[in-house]
């Protein structure tokens, strides 16, 4: 069975990006390619692991994700190694590949969305960068609570829903596979700040969602304590950061130890 990554080298994402891994076969027995996983911060050891899930990849029979207990630091180098040629997968299934990884964070930014106040509120490195009006979903088509993380940027790209498409959604930032996003809604400045009246996403005035699209990147956390939707789930999107961390250590849908 093969293993390969979403992540490549050379990236430079958010604190809050996973390593993520997706196998042609489903393994089994994931015990040592766990064990064998070596994930270094600025050549420090890290401590983290796997977790596995169900995937709607294309190719894939199931994906996992690494990650350590809290985001990852700032402007860090991240090492990974996974040594698993040769090893098991379980009865009858071997891996046929070892691969290594060498990405980067960039700057931490981390926003906080308030569906009160209906405000974003940003921070860079710790720092305030910013606080941005919002309107987020209206009550029959809610915003998911918890913690989401960009998947996915897209400058022009079509939207579409129960009753609605528009064909050029601008400034768009992913943040679940259900379909929500950051994004620029000059149809809907006269709610942004005052109102929830989004299908679920977050509306960012047009010059709000111009600069913190060329401000953002992949990876980058958004915390929405307060929505008005179901709670965000791991499979949802990159939602690792709902996941307690003592749920974490157990591997998911296939057992660690």
């Amino acid at each position: 069975m093969h293993v390969s990554l979403l992540n490549s080298d050379g990236d430079v994402r958010g604190v809050g990006m996973p390593l993520i891994a997706f196998f042609n076969v489903k393994p089994t027995d994931v015990k040592k390619f766990n064990e064998v996983t070596k994930v270094t911060v600025n050549g420090a050891p890290a401590q983290g692991n796997w977790y596995f899930e169900e995937t709607a990849h294309a190719g894939a029979a199931l994906e996992a994700h690494w990650r350590p207990q809290t985001y990852w630091p700032a402007h860090a180098q991240i090492h990974m190694d996974l040594p698993v040629k040769g090893l098991s997968a379980g009865e009858g299934l071997v891996f046929d590949d070892s691969l290594t990884l060498d990405m980067s964070t960039g700057v931490a930014y981390v926003g906080n969305i308030d569906a009160n106040a209906l405000t974003m509120t940003v921070t860079a490195d710790g720092a305030q960068f910013g606080t941005f009006p919002v309107s987020l979903g209206a009550a029959n088509t809610p915003t998911s609570s918890g913690i989401k993380v960009i998947m996915e940027k897209g400058l022009d790209i079509p939207m579409s829903g129960p009753g609605y498409y528009d064909p050029h959604v601008q400034y768009t930032q992913r943040l679940t596979y259900g379909g929500e996003y950051l994004h620029s809604a000059p149809w809907n400045v006269g709610n942004i700040g005052h109102r929830s009246t989004s299908n679920g996403c977050t509306n960012l005035l047009p010059d709000d969602a111009k600069k913190l699209y060329n401000t953002f990147q992949i990876g980058d956390v958004f915390n929405y304590p307060n929505a008005n939707g179901p709670a965000m789930t791991m499979g949802a999107g990159y939602g690792d950061w709902n996941v307690p961390w003592t749920q974490w250590q157990t591997g998911g849908a296939l057992p660690i130890a």
